[in-house]
C-alpha cells in the first residue's frame, strides 16, 4: 500500500473540491472528505490526548485512517507527528499488548503492509487508547497517546461515505 496518501490534509481552508470538508465528529474522531482528482477520499483523524517526549517544539500531531479511491485494499493508517522523522527510523504503535512498526518518510508514517493496516484498524475498534512513539531528525522522541473513543462509529461512517 505504501505512501499513496502522502499527506492527508487535516483541515480545509478554502472551499473547493480538493479542500477537506469536515463532515462530523464521533467522540474523539472527526470525519472529512475531499476529491483528490481521482475520486472521493474519506478519512478520520484524531489528535493526541497526551503528548510526551524530549522535543522542544513541534507542529500538530494526528493519526488518520483513510479510504482511498482505488481498488482494495484501499484503507490506510498513517501518523503525522508534527515534525520530520529520522531517516530510516520506524514508528512504534502500541495497542494493548501488541506493538506495530510503521515505516517513515518525511513527516509521515504508514503501516508496512495492507495486512498491517487491517490489523491496526481491527485493534483500534476494540481498544480505548493507543500510543505512538517516533524519533525526529534531531533525534528527539515523542510518545503520543490517542483516545479511541468514537473510532468505531467514525470508521463505519467513513466507509459509508466512501462506499
Amino acid at each position: 500500500m505504501g505512501a499513496s496518501v502522502a499527506s492527508v490534509p487535516l483541515q480545509g481552508r478554502a472551499q473547493s473540491s480538493t479542500s477537506p470538508q469536515f463532515v462530523q465528529t464521533y467522540r474523539d474522531w472527526n470525519l472529512y472528505t475531499y476529491d483528490n482528482g481521482d475520486g472521493k477520499v474519506c478519512y478520520i483523524a484524531s489528535e493526541p490526548t497526551k503528548e510526551e517526549g524530549n522535543y522542544s517544539r513541534r507542529g500538530p500531531a494526528a493519526v488518520l485512517v483513510a479510504k482511498l479511491p482505488m481498488d482494495p485494499p484501499n484503507e490506510q493508517v498513517s501518523v503525522q507527528p508534527g515534525y520530520a522523522y529520522l531517516d530510516g527510523s520506524n514508528v512504534e504503535v502500541t495497542l494493548g499488548s501488541n506493538t506495530y512498526a510503521l515505516f517513515t518518510r518525511g513527516e509521515h508514517a504508514w503501516a508496512m503492509t495492507a495486512e498491517d493496516d487491517s490489523k491496526l484498524v481491527e485493534e483500534m475498534k476494540k481498544g480505548t487508547e493507543m500510543s505512538v512513539r517516533g524519533t525526529s531528525t534531531k533525534e528527539t522522541y515523542s510518545v503520543d497517546t490517542y483516545s479511541l473513543l468514537g473510532f468505531t462509529a467514525a470508521y463505519q461512517a467513513m466507509r459509508d461515505a466512501c462506499g
